[in-house]
This record gives C-alpha cells, structure tokens and sequence, in this order.
C-alpha cells in the first residue's frame, strides 16, 4: 500500500482533506480502477478533496477536457506511463493497477516495468499492434521493451521435443537467410546459440546428448553463414570451427559426419570468395577425407555437394579438365541421391541449385578462358530463372556471374539488362557479400565502357557498391 497523502503535503497540492489510507478499499473504485476506468476514481477524489477539474488537471499533467472526458466515460487512459503518474500523485496501490505489489511507483515511470502477464491492458495493445500502431501509443516503444539477454530457464531434464524446437529455430533462421540475407537474423540466431549452448550440461540421455549437440552445431553453422554473407569473416570462421568441435563430440550420431563436410565446404566456399582457391581446395580435400574415414556414411547428396565445391576450386585454379570431371562427378552423384533421405542442411541442393553450382564454375573458368562463356550462360540462365522468392539470395549472388558472361559473348544488351537486375536484387537484401561480385561485374564490362548504355551501368554498379560503403 502506498502512504496516503499527508495532510501539509495534500494542502501543497491543493487538497483541502488528503486522501486517507483506506480510501481504495471502496468496492466500486476497486472495480473501476481493475479496468483502467479512471472516471469513477477522478469524482471520487475531487469530491474528496475539493478539486476542480482543473486543479487535478494541473496536478496529473493532463488537461481539464481530458479530464472532463474521462469522468464522462468518454475517453479511456490505459497507457501505462500515464498510470503510473496518477498512481503516485493519487497514491492508488500499485496492484489495483495490475502492476506487481512488491515494486513502487515513483516519478512517471515505474521501477521495474510492469509484467506482461499482469498487464490489464494487454489485448487492448495486442490489438492495437495487429491493426495499426495509431491506436496506441505504447507500441512506438515496444522495441526498448523488448527482453534483452536472460538467464535461461534452469532445467531439470532435457528431451526430444528440447531439440526439435532447436532444430525448427535453426531452419527458421535457414530459410531467412537464404530468402533475404544472412545479416537479418544474424543477432538472433548468435543469441540462440549462446541460449542452446548452456543446455549442455542438463541431464539427458546419451541419444539426446549426441542430438543436442548436432542441433547446436548446425545452429552454429547458420550463424557462421550469417556473418558471412555480412563479410565478418573472422566471426564466420570461428563460428564454424566451434561448429565442426562440436559436431566431432557428437561422432556417434549417424548425422554427425555429414554435418563436419557441410561446414568444412561452407569454409572452402568462403575461400572461394577470398579469391582463396588453394586454401579452399585443401578445405575441400579435408572433406573428402572426413566423409571416407567416419564410421557413418554421409549422404549422397553430400558426396555430390563436395564434387560440384571441388568443380569450383579447380575453376578457380584455371583448370578445365579437372573442373568437368568433378562436375561430372557431382551429377552422376545427385542422380542418384533419394531426397528422402538426405539430412536438413542439404535440402538447399535442388535441381536449379546444381545447374547455379554448374554455371559458377564454367563462370569461374571464363574469366581466363572466354570460351566457355556460352556454356555458363545456359546453366546460369536456368539458375537464375528457377529460383524462387525462397532463394531470393542464391538468385541475387547468380546474377552478376550472369552479366559477366553475357559480355563476355557480345551479348550486351542481355548482359545490361541482367546487370541492372544484380544491383536491384543485391542492394535488395540484407547482406553485403553479393558487393563484391558486383565489382568483377564492373571490371568485365569495363572493355565495354564507350557504350553509352554500359557507361550508365557501370556508374549504377559503383553508386551502389558507394552506398554499401
């Protein structure tokens, strides 16, 4: 209960009685006041304490009409600020206002938020929040009401439906990645893993043991892919080797190999961005060797998905008859692959993504060897029409390639146009790694700088890759 207003202070303030102890005990004020009716309570005190309308005006902070309306039933005060303020001008206890008892009001503020459980306001702002944000105007702070990092929930036991919510975040932070960019969910995702980390140590049984540690090992993988298609190239790898230690604890899970060669490739397809072919061959390399040495057998998708990175590598190596065994390889493998079977962080593997996998390579070759521009063109072409709004990234990152080739083949008014489409798409997205496949765009077209079409590309690309800057 909060002191009542003494009799010196209530004066000072206008009252001629101050309002006593056990003026809330009052069943209809209680009523009013459980629903945020404040009309009831504004007669109540002034007829009380001999205020007009307008000293209470002046002594809550709102004006006479506002008041006015509230006695009438007219108007409604619900924002919890607001509540807070009159519950310590008029001292109302604090848990006839559904806040909690124990914690005070003081100023205009209260000095623990008040819990969203207890809240007696609470559908009125979900509403609120599902129609439009003018109907109320605590949800233009809602972002610093948001929790920040917490304590997780001490747990006695931990089971399967534990690592199934894990592994539903993980796709969910998945899937928003591949359709908008990595940097989206990037603070999530390195929140959750730092949240599923401390699960750990919980009891559980050996099976969930090598689960969870599977779990927490993919979820750091998508957060390493996070970082790096935001360029943080440090966080990305550190991510993936905390990734691969933890995946080798859970070597007993049939799953377990196949995750340790997914990250291994994701660090050779970093290398490949570093303009890193030899660093990202030997990646690829460690691969194989960790798929044929486990005593699970990873899937065959996986074998092909290390076949079509390994393509990439001699590509880049300027190597074509290495880089079409291995792309023959990877086909030969994905043809006979069951996709029923095959373990989550594969499911990107589709028949438009092998055709992208196919054409990155032929575009890799290309940039020293022009003639096999027309064969990338095809297979970048079929990539960048099939992907879907899910793998709005993939297509975003296919389309320079793209563009490049298409000059290469004197097909320039195909190569601006498709130009035009990269920069839309990757200034589109949340993630900065499509920039620097912008920038070899600028440099194939650059022979072709006297046209004045391919002029006005060119200061596009360099405009976006300045804001991105």
């Amino acid at each position: 209960m909060n002191d009542p207003l003494c009799g010196p202070c209530a004066r000072a303030s206008g009252f001629r009685k101050p309002i006593p102890e056990d003026f809330y005990e009052d069943a209809d004020l209680r009523a009013a006041l459980e629903n945020y009716d404040f009309g009831p309570v504004f007669a109540a005190v002034r007829q009380h304490t001999g205020l007009t309308q307008l000293q209470l005006a002046d002594l809550l902070g709102l004006s006479q009409g506002r008041i006015s309306a509230v006695e009438r039933g007219e108007r409604r005060l619900i924002n919890v600020r607001t509540a807070a303020r009159l519950a310590t001008v008029l001292r109302i206890p604090a848990s006839l206002l559904g806040f909690p008892a124990s914690h005070t009001v003081t100023g205009d503020v209260i000095d623990k938020e008040v819990s969203w459980l207890e809240r007696r306001d609470f559908l009125s702002l979900v509403t609120a929040a599902t129609l439009g944000s003018s109907l109320n105007p605590e949800l233009a702070r809602l972002g610093s009401l948001l929790p920040g990092q917490v304590e997780p929930v001490t747990r006695s036991r931990i089971g399967a439906a534990d690592i199934d919510a894990i592994e539903a975040v993980t796709e969910g932070f998945r899937r928003s990645a591949t359709a908008h960019g990595g940097g989206l969910c990037r603070a999530a995702a390195l929140t959750q893993l730092h949240q599923v980390r401390r699960l750990e140590d919980a009891p559980c049984s050996p099976e969930i043991r090598t689960r969870l540690l599977v779990a927490i090992a993919n979820l750091a993988r998508i957060a390493g892919w996070h970082a790096y298609d935001v360029d943080d190239h440090d966080a990305a790898r550190r991510l993936w080797t905390y990734a691969l230690d933890t995946a080798r604890r859970a070597d007993d899970h049939p799953h377990a190999p196949g995750l340790t060669v997914h990250v291994l490739l994701n660090m050779a397809h970093q290398a490949l961005h570093l303009e890193r072919a030899s660093e990202a061959l030997h990646l690829v390399q460690l691969a194989s060797a960790t798929a044929a040495n486990r005593k699970h057998p990873v899937s065959t998708v996986t074998q092909g998905y290390t076949s079509a990175i390994l393509g990439c590598c001699r590509a880049a190596l300027g190597e074509p008859e290495p880089t079409h065994r291995a792309l023959g390889q990877a086909l030969e493998t994905y043809a006979a692959a069951d996709p029923a079977a095959t373990p989550p962080w594969t499911k990107f593997v589709t028949d438009v993504a092998i055709a992208g996998q196919q054409g990155y390579s032929l575009y890799l070759l290309s940039l020293s060897r022009p003639e096999f521009a027309p064969q990338a063109i095809e297979k970048l072409t079929s990539a960048a029409t099939g992907y879907g709004a899910e793998y709005e990234r993939t297509r975003a990152l296919t389309l320079p390639p793209l563009a490049s080739v298409q000059f290469q083949a004197g097909d320039i008014d195909a190569a601006v146009a498709t130009g035009y489409d990269a920069v839309n798409a990757i200034t589109g997205l949340s993630f900065t790694r499509g920039y620097a496949r912008l920038r070899v765009l600028d440099t194939v077209a650059a022979p072709h700088h006297g046209k004045p079409e391919v002029a006005e590309l060119r200061e596009h690309i360099r405009t976006a890759l300045t804001t991105a800057a």
